[in-house]
């Protein structure tokens, strides 16, 4: 189960068994969708080709498309960036410069400039916003497959249902046809028959499946398939309770610290052997906030020498 969304095994085993369980069945839900998915895929190339060959072997690949962005769209949320979220975010201390003045009576002088909390409050919410938005399009795509594998799924379990209705659409067709050309031979007519007999009419078969029990039933149950591991994820994602994203995000963390720290290291050293260098220069450090550098460049240290037992005290550390 941890290879269907790419957990790490070493964190696994740190979780709670409730936060394990629903992982757990969220992987089967969507083993059980990648079932379907095949299944919908053979049926709609079958009516689609006329051909039980062309069924199984483009049904397959249909289906093993569709899984694929299905488990895409899943994976993304395990990994999802942990933003702050709003009303957890503190004040940043406020600069004596930048302190409103007062005015003879000791009243504070309004300002129109903005203070760093309410441009840390923006920035913040607008990483929230386009987290739920990628959140919602994630949503969608997985919907979207859920309808299509549902079509043909109904196809599937209404069986003789499907058939009925392409023998109708295939007289209602024969008929307009000999309405429009009167005057055609014998050799036509049973062209015309062959190719209606080949022709299974699935986009006609599913709009009026759509309608019926077996329909809806195939709909519900695609989209349960679906969507129910997405909210789950989503869930223990969000869920205060779970830990696997905030531990799986600073163990990321860490290892780009180390990285980082390492690569630093090669440049101490090929500052002192290559250039005879006593102390390093060292650049700005990034690796206090990784993995994106988010800082601005007014908050950022400037360029420090670093002595090498100031260096290795600082690597015993990470």
């Amino acid at each position: 189960m941890l290879v269907v969304f790419g957990l790490n095994k070493d964190i696994w085993n740190q979780l709670c068994a409730p936060e394990r369980a629903q992982y757990t069945w969220a992987a089967r839900l969507y083993l059980l969708s990648c079932l379907l998915s095949a299944a919908a895929g053979m049926r709609f190339m079958q009516q689609l080709s006329d051909s039980y060959i062309i069924g199984i072997l483009g049904g397959l690949m249909v289906g093993y498309i569709v899984s694929v962005v299905t488990r895409i769209a899943l994976i993304t949320m395990v990994s999802l960036p942990i933003h702050p979220v709003f009303n957890s975010v503190q004040a940043a201390p406020i600069n004596t410069a930048q302190t409103a003045a007062l005015d003879s009576a000791g009243a504070p002088v309004p300002s129109n400039q903005p203070t760093s909390a309410s441009l840390g409050h923006t920035k913040i919410l607008n990483q929230n916003w386009g987290q739920l938005l990628s959140i919602l399009f994630r949503m969608f795509i997985i919907a979207l497959m859920s309808l299509v594998v549902a079509l043909p799924i109904a196809a599937l379990l209404g069986y003789y249902q499907a058939e009925n209705i392409s023998n109708v659409r295939r007289a209602e067709v024969l008929s307009e046809f000999k309405a429009n050309h009167p005057d055609m031979d014998r050799e036509q007519h049973r062209i015309l028959l062959s190719n209606l007999e080949a022709d299974h009419f699935p986009i006609h078969v599913y709009r009026e499946l759509a309608q019926q029990p077996v329909g809806l039933f195939s709909i519900w149950l695609s989209g349960a398939c679906f969507l129910i591991p997405f909210f789950m994820l989503w869930h223990l994602r969000s869920g205060k309770q779970f830990h696997y994203a905030t531990l799986n995000r600073d163990r990321l963390v860490h290892q780009i610290e180390t990285d980082y720290a390492m690569t630093l290291e090669q440049s101490r050293s090929i500052q002192q052997r290559r250039y005879g260098l006593t102390e390093s220069v060292m650049p700005n450090q990034a690796w206090l906030d990784p993995p994106f550098n988010t800082r601005s460049i007014a908050e950022q240290t400037p360029y420090t020498l670093e002595t090498e037992v100031v260096f290795v005290e600082r690597l015993k550390t990470l």
